[in-house]
């Protein structure tokens, strides 16, 4: 049998790292990317290359397309997972970093899954696995400019689903909830570069209650593995949700509707109502 060509992007911590090598445990042969040259070494193996890489750089992603293809021949799963996040009132993050935020989180995905679809399309199968948030669907205060690239590419992915599904290819939607990786503490270090008025202390609290429970939180394999039981399924799921509380968080939003959910939220942040 053909073995399994994969590439995740954000492989060198967290979940991409936790992804890629699940993958290769799995017989896949994995192109792992990052830009932390020194932490994919880490995970060199014989079933995985590390490929160090801006997912804002369109040339160098064609080119790791174009050496994938010309050394493996194909190329059977991509992995989405690079992302970026400053936290912050959406009044107070300099526009600068809100494009930032989309040039990872929505074009860097977009750049990749344009620059892998043509390959896929001529083998007639495939598989893309965007990693997106339970932010993508429940915006929270504080939140609003890494939930908004979260929202955009959940648009862009059923939207590219319904366009390759003739294909042969799958596209497949995980959005992880609170997980124990690097992606918290360097959030809120971040937010600490974000000049707010006194006005937004209430705000910056509550954004650090809704993380204090990161270190209870499970660890990034189980992501890996449901992007594991994604693709080895016979039937692709679209959407997966996890761990359990982002399901409940997801069905509470729809159950409570808009405003009731935004008065739990701004408890559960510890806000007094206005």
């Amino acid at each position: 049998m053909t073995q399994q060509i994969a590439l995740v992007t954000g492989a060198s911590s967290g979940i991409g790292r936790a992804t890629a090598e699940l993958l290769a445990r799995n017989g896949y042969y994995v192109f792992a990317v990052a830009r932390r040259m020194y932490r994919l070494e880490q995970i060199r193996s014989d079933h995985i290359e590390p490929i160090q890489l801006d997912v804002m750089d369109e040339e160098g992603i064609h080119r790791t397309i174009r050496h994938i293809i010309s050394t493996k021949g194909r190329i059977d799963l991509l992995v989405n997972n690079a992302a970026f996040c400053q936290l912050g009132a959406v009044e107070c993050v300099s526009m600068e970093i809100a494009h930032r935020q989309f040039e990872v989180n929505v074009f860097g995905y977009a750049r990749f899954m344009q620059a892998v679809l043509p390959h896929m399309r001529e083998q007639k199968s495939g598989c893309i696995v965007n990693i997106v948030s339970i932010l993508s669907r429940i915006s929270v205060p504080g939140f609003g400019w890494y939930s908004a690239s979260k929202y955009a590419i959940e648009a862009l992915t059923d939207a590219v689903r319904g366009e390759v599904m003739d294909f042969g290819i799958d596209v497949v939607l995980i959005a992880p909830g609170l997980i124990k990786t690097e992606f918290v503490p360097n959030q809120l270090r971040t937010l600490k570069a974000v000049v707010h008025p006194p006005a937004y202390e209430k705000l910056l609290a509550g954004v650090r209650n809704l993380l204090a429970d990161e270190p209870k939180a499970p660890g990034p394999e189980i992501i890996a593995k449901a992007v594991v039981d994604a693709v080895k399924a016979s039937t692709r799921p679209v959407r997966h949700a996890l761990p359990l509380d982002s399901k409940m968080a997801i069905a509470a939003r729809w159950l409570m509707g808009g405003r009731l959910f935004a008065w739990a939220v701004r408890l559960q942040m510890k806000f007094s109502r206005p």
